[in-house]
C-alpha cells in the first residue's frame, strides 16, 4: 500500500514549514506543487499571468500524482499543495488511479490576518507569475472558508495557536502504516 501525507492549506498558511518539519524528521521525499511549476514559470516569465499560472498548477498537480503512481509501494510521499484550488473530485480521481493508498492529511490553518501578512511579506521575493498584493483580499476570504479535503485522517495544525511540533510528529507516527 502506498502512503501519502497531504500537507494542505491555502497559500501563505505555512504548508512549506510544516512539510519541512515532517520531511526532516522522517526523511521522506516531498512533492511540492510550487517546486514543480516554478521552473516553468521562470521560462515563461514574459507571458506569465494568473490563467497561465493556474494551468501550470494543474500540470504540476498531475505530475505529482504521476510520480506517486509510478513509485514503489513502500515509498511514503509528502505532498505540499493547496488541494482546494481544484474540485475535490479531481483529487479523488487521482487517488483512485494510484490504487491501494493510505491518505492522511495535515490541514494547515491560519487566520485571514496572518495569511495576509505572510503573503504581503513574500510578494517581493516570489517568482514572477504568482499573484501580487491584489490577491490578498481574495486570500483573506479564502482563509475564512477553506476546509480540509477529509479523504483520510486529518490533523489540524493551527498556525495561530502555538502547536507543538512534537504533537504533529507523534500524530503522523501514529497514523501511517509504515512506522
Amino acid at each position: 500500500m502506498k502512503t501519502l501525507i497531504l500537507v494542505n492549506g491555502i497559500p501563505a498558511s505555512g504548508k512549506s514549514s510544516v512539510t519541512k518539519i515532517i520531511a526532516d524528521y522522517f526523511s521522506l521525499p516531498v512533492l511540492s506543487i510550487d517546486e514543480i511549476k516554478e521552473p516553468f514559470m521562470v521560462q515563461f516569465a514574459d507571458i506569465i499571468d494568473r490563467p497561465l499560472n493556474r494551468k501550470l498548477g494543474y500540470a504540476a498537480y498531475e505530475a505529482m500524482f504521476n510520480i506517486v503512481k509510478s513509485s514503489p509501494p513502500e515509498v511514503i510521499f509528502i505532498m505540499d499543495a493547496w488541494f482546494g484550488f481544484r474540485d475535490k473530485s479531481v483529487l479523488e480521481e487521482y487517488l483512485e488511479k494510484i490504487g491501494d493508498i493510505q491518505v492522511i492529511e495535515i490541514w494547515v490553518k491560519a487566520s485571514a490576518e496572518l495569511v495576509a501578512e505572510r503573503y504581503k511579506n513574500r510578494c517581493g521575493c516570489r517568482i514572477k507569475g504568482h499573484p501580487g498584493e491584489e490577491y490578498i483580499p481574495e486570500l483573506m476570504l479564502l482563509a475564512e472558508r477553506a476546509e480540509p479535503m477529509n479523504l483520510g485522517k486529518v490533523y489540524t495544525f493551527d498556525q495561530n495557536n502555538n502547536l507543538s511540533h512534537e504533537e504533529l510528529i507523534f500524530w503522523v507516527k501514529e497514523n501511517i502504516n509504515h512506522y
